[in-house]
């Protein structure tokens, strides 16, 4: 489940983690509660077949039955509320909106162009932004002097491998470059570890430079992030390639509240990080500024600005 969405439709994290726990709760009291009052029902009859005139156990049959019928029907009942209620309460929303998070199965694998390229993403638009957008990608134009500029930094670099998340689905769409791809929208280091990495893992070797660009969906597993990284940045840089990741960069709107987890997230990456150079995005787009589409993900402009400064700084 990716916490971002929840949040999202809950408007506050704390809200969206209590959701997630209620709910992992009845479903538990729905499997076990029903299976615990069915034992405690038999034994009661056990003891009511040597002892048939107990008015105790008697007594106790008819409160197990009902104990079992709540058990049962209780979060049954609590579901068809929620699901009745207008999702105009937050509470209610975010209750509804919980079991429906992740389900986004879109392509997450882009070789460049005549090797198979194929769309990221359905409907590109909702990471470009509105009409408004579109005039901005006239910036697009002054943007190609700084890339030439870029492109003789790393001239050592023949190949630009990147991994990431939605934003970097948005970032391949609005720059439309040439570079090796393997992105996905609500994804996170379970992903990066079993899929996102063996996707370009035959491209990676002498000239190639592979740029990192994870965190947002699970900022909590900085340590893990750092461990997994440095590991194939060894094995990498071993094959001759260069290792680079990218700063998890700033939110505004509903999700402003995420900033100050993002910049603990980038510190520990900064310090920890062994043979990979740490690209400072984030501080350069607060210090230049940016524009979001929906407070997590940017319009094409603010992500060509992103795309120039990364090949600036290989």
């Amino acid at each position: 489940m990716n916490i971002l969405d929840l949040v999202s439709a809950c408007g506050d994290k704390g809200l969206a983690n209590i959701i997630k726990i209620a709910k992992t709760v009845l479903l538990i009291i729905q499997i076990c509660g029903p299976i615990l009052a069915i034992i405690g029902l038999v034994t009661v009859l056990f003891k009511l077949m040597s002892n048939p005139d107990n008015k105790k156990l008697k007594s106790a049959i008819k409160n197990w039955l009902i104990a079992l019928v709540m058990l049962f029907f209780i979060p049954i009942i609590v579901n068809v509320v929620m699901g009745i209620l207008d999702d105009s309460f937050s509470v209610t929303a975010c209750w509804n909106y919980a079991d429906e998070i992740g389900s986004s199965s879109d392509a997450s694998f882009l070789p460049p162009s005549g090797e198979g390229s194929q769309s990221i993403i359905d409907d590109p638009s909702k990471y470009e932004g509105s009409e408004e957008s579109k005039s901005k990608d006239k910036e697009k134009d002054k943007d190609k002097d700084k890339d030439s500029s870029a492109a003789q930094a790393g001239a050592s670099i023949s190949k630009y491998i990147f991994i990431g998340d939605s934003r970097t689905v948005g970032m391949k769409n609005a720059t439309g470059s040439n570079d090796i791809w393997s992105a996905k929208e609500s994804v996170g280091l379970s992903w990066m570890e079993s899929t996102g990495v063996a996707q370009i893992e035959s491209y990676v070797g002498s000239g190639s430079a592979v740029i990192i660009l994870m965190g947002v969906n699970d900022l909590y597993k900085s340590d893990s992030y750092v461990s997994y990284i440095n590991s194939k940045a060894s094995e990498w840089t071993g094959k001759g390639a260069k290792v680079y990741f990218v700063s998890v960069l700033p939110t505004d709107g509903s999700y402003n509240s995420l900033n100050s987890e993002i910049t603990s997230f980038n510190s520990k990456m900064k310090s920890n990080l062994k043979s990979v150079k740490y690209i400072d995005t984030n501080s350069y787009l607060k210090e230049t500024g940016f524009t979001t589409v929906d407070g997590l993900h940017y319009d094409n402009a603010t992500y060509q600005k992103i795309y120039n400064h990364i090949k600036s700084n290989l």
